[in-house]
């Protein structure tokens, strides 16, 4: 039986996440920025480690708040299957201290909001658009210390415009997103290895 994982991939606006994920899916990368209204999701099949899983990976348009309740995520349709995401990709732009800023409030709500409903689920933080690190905000050990030592979550860079470290971000997460589903099942069963993107099909 293939599993299904879905992922919701958060942040503010033009921060690349709709790039990322097209990048990741169409080997595709577009110069020009067109602003993501309303959720999106993409449902392809990927192979980790000779498992295959079926992904729901959820563009989801900049939401003001992580929704705090099932009543509060179905009001809003921007906010579907947002609280019971099996894992959440966090990006903000390396350059833009207010985008980082705004997936800090994210993380935050999603661990106040999830600790008494759906319990915890990874989340990776991305710093989006290293190719311009020469406009960034700050150093990446600050932002990498701050985000592993004291929010505990995974952290990597990439460039959706050079497909940098794409392909190894979404390994990161699904890695991680099985891990802990396999730990939460008290399963002592560790998966490791790598996901084949020339195995990707798109459905």
């Amino acid at each position: 039986m293939v599993e299904t994982l879905s992922i919701a991939v958060i942040g503010a606006p033009g921060v690349g996440k709709t790039s990322i994920i097209r990048q990741f899916l169409y080997n595709d990368f577009t110069e020009g920025y067109t602003t993501t209204n309303s959720r999106y999701a993409y449902r392809p099949s990927v192979i980790l480690n000779g498992n295959m899983f079926d992904l729901k990976i959820m563009d989801v348009p900049p939401i003001l708040s992580f929704p705090a309740s099932t009543c509060q995520e179905w009001l809003d349709l921007r906010c579907h299957g947002v609280r019971t995401a099996s894992a959440y990709i966090l990006v903000y732009d390396i350059c833009c201290m207010e985008s980082f800023e705004y997936i800090k409030m994210i993380r935050q709500q999603i661990v106040d909001n999830r600790a008494s409903s759906s319990g915890e689920a990874p989340i990776l933080v991305v710093g989006s658009k290293r190719d311009l690190q020469r406009q960034r905000f700050t150093s990446r050990r600050a932002v990498s210390l701050l985000v592993k030592k004291t929010w505990k979550c995974g952290y990597i860079e990439c460039s959706a415009k050079y497909n940098w470290h794409i392909t190894l971000l979404f390994k990161e997460l699904l890695a991680s997103a099985v891990a802990h589903g396999l730990k939460q099942n008290h399963s002592s069963i560790r998966l490791q290895g790598a996901l084949h993107r020339n195995r990707c099909s798109i459905m």
